[in-house]
């Protein structure tokens, strides 16, 4: 850090923001898990009135359970002194996490949560104060219909009249939409699509915009029924993965990609996707955030209390990617090594809290603004957390990476301390070739029928379900070790086809259940239903198809089919996400929000084109 940086009077710890403290120790056998700076300060008197009432105090330097240490430049981490004692006595536990700004993660909370605030009917004079001021009591009234049944208004400030059209009402060809939505989940090509409705670019592109917001509204009235509580649900198993995206590169000259990173989270039960985001804001341009930047001084302060500590800088950019990238490692020969090897990519990474892989082959977008991968992880848990605030015990199964589950543990810590929620690690075997799955299924079965006297086919629900535990309460005393690795690993005892071989950590404490009911939890450890939706999202939808890399770009990442604008492809994925949940059917005629209770049934693209058409 910048020694005039460190001569400014910044707070210890960030302040929170709209009551939110990321900031705490993460370790949840710890007695300081949870525990909020300001909720454990020492406090001192400034000032007190005749009659001895305190009227000011300040935190003490010299806090009773935290404090701060400089891990890279303008860079701190919070340290729990108990957590650095007991590692001093020889145990194995984490003592530090980078500081966050509280700020930062409630910004990227309100826009990937955006879609379900409610939209309020403003007077389109942009003369009128009430365009951009707020008033405490509405400043619009209603005037009846035109003739065609639309909805008219009148601003009481500036009497301006206006009308709040059908969602079609200014729309060309509006005939095609409903042929234009298939066609956007049956991987065809933008330009072919174009080409096969006969319509211009500029067309396809606004109606893709129409499409989106129609989905988001759709998807908004549905969700509203969990927040609200009139859908109420005892348990969610939920599985939580992310996948890089890529855009191509516009400039022959610099083949450099843009690299996002989306996180998603999927009910292992129902397989409903409850969100899907992306770290891009396309609402900000990277000139506006630079020039934010040099009128709040933030590139002299410390990252966690900058204005801008959401969004990647060009000058922390470029410093990323000129620094030595995370370790090389040799391939792993088994699924130990796959760990091991994740974990010393992570510790010699200056990116491992964020996830992301910053290198000389990257570049930040021509339009919109990167936002750092980490307050996007948060965001994304606090909106999990806004949708599952009636639910009344959450289980969360993670693909192993550090960003994610610290970002876990920063946003649901209450509910875990309630012991309202879990969290697992899951590393499972992905590349292994369907005979190789065969094998290890054939392996499974064989045990089973050992362990039983039955062949596997001929197990009901329950008594496989009942052996799984049983094997896995054998397992449990034998847990496995992995170096650089604070939690214990099980090594699951039975092999799916999309998992043959598979190991789980727990990241909470388990000894708070009796040892049925760990077994019972981490029998249901999968990442099955998330990596299902990405599967699914890559085959339907051009834009979110992997890219391929060969000899003749150098290794650079190249896809006909992908975006060249990162816009389109959170688009896509919004619009991919609601299409699955609510109109794609399994062989039993269901869908994942039939199975969750939000639908009766199929709802069919028509239904959600024309969602609030008639209001």
């Amino acid at each position: 850090m910048r020694k005039k940086s460190c001569q400014k009077d910044w707070p210890t710890f960030p302040e929170p923001y709209n009551g939110l403290q990321l900031n705490c120790c993460k370790f949840t056998r710890c007695e300081n898990f949870g525990i909020s700076p300001e909720d454990s300060a020492q406090r001192v008197p400034l000032e007190q009135d005749s009659n001895s009432n305190l009227i000011a105090s300040q935190v003490t330097k010299q806090h009773p359970l935290y404090r701060t240490s400089g891990t890279a430049k303008f860079e701190a981490s919070l340290v729990c002194k108990t957590c650095e004692k007991n590692k001093k006595l020889g145990q194995n536990v984490p003592v530090s996490s980078v500081l966050k700004s509280n700020l930062a993660a409630f910004e990227e909370f309100e826009r990937i949560s955006s879609y379900l605030a409610k939209e309020e009917v403003k007077c389109p004079n942009k003369e009128c104060p009430t365009y951009t001021v707020e008033f405490f009591e509405p400043a619009i009234k209603k005037r009846g219909y035109t003739g065609a049944g639309t909805p008219r208004y009148e601003c009481k400030n500036c009497g301006e009249p206006f009308t709040v059209g059908k969602q079609t009402r200014k729309q060309k060809r509006p005939e095609v939409n409903i042929e234009l939505f298939g066609l956007l989940v049956m991987h065809a090509p933008l330009r072919r699509i174009a080409k096969h409705l006969n319509i211009s670019p500029k067309t396809l592109y606004d109606k893709i915009d129409f499409i989106h917001r129609q989905c988001l509204s759709f998807v908004a009235k549905r969700e509203q029924r969990l927040i609200e509580g009139k859908h109420q649900l005892e348990r969610l198993y939920l599985s939580t993965d992310r996948q890089v995206q890529t855009t191509n590169w516009t400039k022959r000259e610099d083949k450099r990609t843009t690299e996002m990173y989306g996180i998603s989270t999927a009910c292992l039960n129902t397989g409903y996707v409850f969100a899907f985001n992306f770290n891009f804001d396309e609402r900000m341009k990277q000139h506006e955030v630079e020039e934010l930047a040099e009128q709040y001084g933030d590139n002299d302060k410390p990252k966690h209390h900058r204005v801008t500590a959401r969004v990647w800088l060009e000058s922390e950019f470029a410093n990323a990617t000129a620094q030595k990238a995370s370790q090389e490692t040799e391939p792993a020969t088994s699924l130990v090594e796959e760990i091991e090897n994740k974990i010393i990519q992570e510790l010699s990474s200056p990116n491992a809290v964020s996830s992301e892989n910053i290198d000389k082959g990257v570049k930040l977008p021509a339009k919109g603004v990167l936002v750092h991968n980490e307050y996007t992880m948060l965001a994304h848990f606090l909106l999990l957390k806004k949708l599952t605030q009636h639910v009344g015990k959450t289980r969360f199964y993670m693909d192993q990476d550090t960003g994610m589950k610290t970002a876990y543990l920063s946003i649901f810590r209450d509910d875990i301390r309630e012991a309202k929620s879990d969290g697992f690690l899951v590393r499972a075997l992905k590349n292994n070739s369907v005979d190789d799955k065969r094998r290890a299924i054939a392996a499974s079965n064989k045990m089973l029928k050992e362990k039983t006297g039955i062949e596997r086919k001929q197990l009901s629900n329950k008594q496989f379900r009942d052996i799984v535990n049983q094997l896995i309460i054998e397992r449990l005393d034998k847990m496995i070790t992995i170096k650089n690795s604070t939690e214990q690993w099980l090594d699951y005892p039975v092999a799916t086809m999309p998992e043959s071989e598979k190991l789980v950590a727990a990241v909470t404490d388990m000894s708070k259940y009796d040892i049925k009911h760990q077994a019972n939890l981490y029998r249901k450890a999968s990442l099955h239903a998330v990596d299902r939706f990405f599967m699914n999202a890559r085959r339907a939808v051009g834009l979110l198809e992997r890219s391929f890399s060969s000899g003749s770009n150098a290794s650079r990442n190249w896809n006909g089919y992908s975006a060249y604008n990162p816009a389109m492809l959170t688009k896509m994925a919004d619009i991919y996400r609601v299409y699955y949940n609510y109109v794609n059917k399994n062989d039993k005629g269901e869908t994942p929000a039939m199975k969750l209770g939000l639908a009766k049934g199929p709802v069919t693209v028509e239904k959600i084109i024309y969602f609030g058409k008639y209001k």
